[in-house]
């Protein structure tokens, strides 16, 4: 008889701290979900020191858009992102269907980015599909990577 509370002391222990370590989770990838949501904010703001507050400001951090690869922060926001800010009038940017995966200090997201920019010369719109990498760090989760490959546009007649 004392075997069986036993047993059934220790399946408990085991479901609960299953259960525990699910919410966790789906805190965690909320927090992820969060982070991708400001960065995309941020980069609408055209403020790059609030840009950075969601990356790994170092030489850890990398970014594949399309064909530029920028490794580091510094040559991002120096070489490609930075210029690009200051060439838009207005921006519109915003990331959906994000789906994020945690496990322990690490998180994988992927989403839909969508941009559209006024320059002084013309307007430009797209979409991209992303996949980005998070570290968990003293300071919540930040962008690690991320890597982006543009939709193509539709054609009138696949609109319909």
């Amino acid at each position: 008889m004392m075997k069986a509370y036993h047993l059934i002391f220790v399946i408990v222990l085991v479901l609960t701290s299953v259960i525990w370590a699910q919410q966790g989770n789906d805190f965690q990838a909320a927090a992820v979900v969060e982070t991708l949501t400001k960065y995309a904010a941020a980069v609408q703001s055209k403020n790059l020191s609030e840009v950075e507050k969601y990356v790994v400001a170092g030489e850890a951090f990398s970014m594949f858009e399309g064909s530029h690869i920028n490794w580091g922060w510094v040559d991002y926001r120096d070489h490609h992102l930075g210029p690009e800010l200051k060439e838009f009038k207005e921006i519109q940017h915003s990331f959906s269907d994000i789906k994020a995966r945690v496990s322990g200090d690490m998180a994988y997201a992927t989403f839909k980015s969508h941009i559209a920019v006024k320059m002084e010369s013309r307007e430009v719109e797209g979409e991209s599909l992303a996949t980005a990498i998070l570290m968990k760090t003293a300071n919540g989760w930040k962008i690690q990577h991320m890597h982006t490959s543009r939709i193509p546009p539709k054609k009138p007649e696949e609109k319909k």
